[in-house]
């Protein structure tokens, strides 16, 4: 049977910063393993260390790209998620801003990649989101905001506030731990939608456990369909690597259950 497809990026790019504590590999030879397992793109972390924004001047990041390059990978986009807290908390707010504003710089230096962070914008202050999106802007780079704790209350300020380069990232495992349809989600989101990643989890799983995609409650070939529908989505579609124990044997898996559900259509 043919696969159908809407025409967007289907490719997963596995996130690098899981790899990496798993393994005890550096970084570049992290690269190197994810290239080994058939991927074309990676997901990088600004919170890893040797990736962080204040680790990397210009050199280092034309480096970091060249070395990706090496591997045969696209950089995908760039993941900032810190405790999102950080943002509401008058000890952190100016640290955690800081910090969002260097990964912006650091995503505009790898080619203008999509950078995804988890920014609570409906408790922060209109000055916090403000900031972020600003830098954003001036470095060329869309912004994924997940916040998958507030589904609706993201949806009203977007309506009333993000500027046209500010979007929703969602991964389905945070919304089925909430006992949330991933499908439903990207299809409300749909003209929202920058960055879908991939990953799964038992519905209403309250310990937060994440699990390999095909094993949980994700029902993959509709949330594929949802997503490849997506109109201003930017792909590749980040596989989410978190919690997994062996991350190898999770991007084996992930993109069987990926590959297969494209076959299915």
């Amino acid at each position: 049977m043919p696969t159908l497809s809407h025409g967007s990026d289907l490719r997963l790019a596995p996130t690098l910063g899981p790899l990496v504590q798993a393994s005890g590999q550096p970084p570049r030879r992290a690269l190197s393993l994810i290239g080994e397992q058939g991927f074309a793109a990676v997901q990088l972390d600004a919170t890893l260390p040797g990736i962080r924004p204040r680790e990397l001047d210009a050199t280092a990041r034309r480096d970091l790209l060249a070395s990706a390059q090496r591997t045969g990978l696209q950089i995908a986009g760039v993941d900032f998620f810190i405790p999102p807290d950080h943002y509401c908390d008058p000890q952190h707010a100016d640290r955690a801003v800081a910090a969002a504003i260097g990964a912006c710089s650091l995503a505009g230096g790898l080619g203008r990649v999509p950078l995804s962070l988890n920014l609570p914008v409906a408790k922060v202050d209109a000055s916090v989101a403000q900031m972020i999106a600003d830098s954003a802007d001036a470095q060329g780079v869309a912004l994924a905001i997940h916040d998958e704790a507030d589904t609706d209350g993201l949806s009203r300020w977007l309506k009333t506030h993000a500027p046209p380069h500010v979007g929703v990232g969602l991964d389905p495992a945070a919304l089925l731990i909430r006992d949330r349809d991933p499908s439903a989600a990207a299809q409300s989101f749909s003209k929202q939608l920058r960055v879908a990643r991939l990953s799964d989890a038992s519905k209403g799983q309250a310990d937060g456990g994440r699990r390999v995609v095909g094993s949980g409650s994700l029902a993959v070939m509709p949330y594929r369909v949802s997503i490849d529908l997506a109109p201003n989505r930017v792909g590749p579609v980040v596989l989410d690597l978190r919690g997994m124990s062996s991350p190898i044997d999770a991007m084996r898996s992930a993109k069987a259950a990926w590959d297969k559900a494209a076959v299915e259509l």
